[in-house]
């Protein structure tokens, strides 16, 4: 189990999604990201039990088409950001992430790290986005 911050409280997550604020500023506008941010607001809101969802539907169908493109672009690039920063959150910190405990836990299980690295040589590894988790 990690001894690190609930991933709500990730510094790195705040500073990109500050970031992306500013290129969504930069390239579609303060319109765009006044509407996009009372989007995310409305949606905590809900989230949380504070507001009902008439005030986020109310937001979502004020979009024009093109801003409704951009609005999924901004979440789309937000998750995968909150991505790179989970990552480096949890592997690069968390004790016994790393190959070697990999390999001792597989030997312990019967399996020598001569079948491990043959098992890896026969493998695809392909790396992938994932949806972050709500």
């Amino acid at each position: 189990m990690s001894a690190n911050a609930p991933i709500t409280q990730n510094a790195d997550i705040r500073y990109l999604g500050r970031l992306l604020g500013d290129v969504i500023r930069a390239h579609g506008g303060q319109q765009l990201f006044e509407r996009i941010e009372a989007i995310r607001a409305s949606a905590v809101q809900v989230h949380r039990g504070l507001a009902n969802e008439s005030t986020l539907d109310q937001n979502l169908t004020a979009l024009s088409p093109d801003e409704q493109l951009d609005f999924v672009r901004g979440f789309m690039l937000f998750s995968m950001l909150a991505n790179l920063a989970e990552d480096r959150q949890g592997g690069a910190t968390e004790p016994g992430i790393d190959m070697a405990a990999a390999l001792q836990e597989r030997a312990a299980s019967g399996n020598d790290a001569n079948t491990v690295c043959a098992l890896l040589d026969a493998s695809l590894v392909v790396p992938a986005h994932t949806a972050h988790p709500p």
